[in-house]
């Protein structure tokens, strides 16, 4: 009797062993695409989802280096579904409310936002979702060289705007100027016009990536269009 009490807590003690292994390799991971060290992350990640596929700490780590947005909230949705008391279920669930915010579903991101406030109180995220008649915060995947993109425009961009006023098409938005600078050489080497630009928003300072200098909406759009096709990079209209 007391040899099975003793497995079984050996037992227990590896399963915790092994769950804190794991959830230290995700801080690693979110680590390195935070510090802009992404195609690192990328060559890490797959033996430990081989080894761990239903890790919810590992399936936001694949969703935070997934390049195509809609697929990307897929996996988020699919965190908060199935794993909805992990660390990273109210995360994951604020990523999906952004990501309908950005492309303009208004309604269907409002309700993940009252879904957020609902099933996660006391998550901090709370504090940083705003509404849509102030500064929206929506998210796209990051390339493999930088930190998360942040689109974040500071209204809606209309079509009909007219006068002087100048588009542009920002790119990303970074915590720090480095990320942002070396995503400013890459669309320069491409041969695109690119510009960065420190704002700051509920006390945080962001480096904002724009490029191109655009006289109408439909240009800019046209210019949009193009960075998907070409450089695989998502990218919102936006004014000067």
């Amino acid at each position: 009797m007391k040899s099975t009490v003793i497995l079984l807590l050996l037992c227990v003690a590896a399963v915790l062993a092994s769950a804190q292994t794991v959830d230290q390799s995700v801080n690693a991971l979110l680590s390195q695409i935070d510090n802009g060290e992404v195609f690192k992350a990328r060559q890490e990640l797959p033996s430990l989802m081989a080894k761990h596929p239903n890790h919810p700490g590992l399936l936001y780590v694949q969703a935070r280096l997934t390049a195509n947005g809609a697929e990307a909230v897929r996996i988020y949705q699919s965190i908060t579904d199935n794993f909805p008391k992990s660390e990273w279920a109210d995360d994951a669930l604020f990523k999906v409310y952004q990501f309908y915010y950005s492309i303009g579903l208004y309604r269907t991101a409002d309700l993940k936002l009252q879904q957020l406030e609902r099933d996660y109180p006391a998550s901090p995220l709370l504090a940083t979702a705003t509404k849509r008649d102030t500064v929206s915060i929506p998210t796209v995947q990051a390339r493999e060289d930088s930190d998360v993109v942040i689109m974040t425009p500071s209204r809606p961009v209309q079509p009909a705007a007219t006068g002087a006023q100048l588009f542009a098409l920002q790119v990303g938005a970074f915590s720090t100027q480095a990320n942002a600078e070396r995503q400013k050489t890459q669309f320069e080497s491409s041969g695109y016009e690119v510009e960065v630009v420190n704002k700051v928003k509920d006390g945080r300072s962001l480096f904002i990536v724009l490029v191109g200098a655009f006289t109408t909406y439909e240009e800019a759009k046209a210019r949009s269009v193009e960075l998907q096709q070409k450089l695989n990079t998502p990218s919102m209209v936006v004014t000067k």
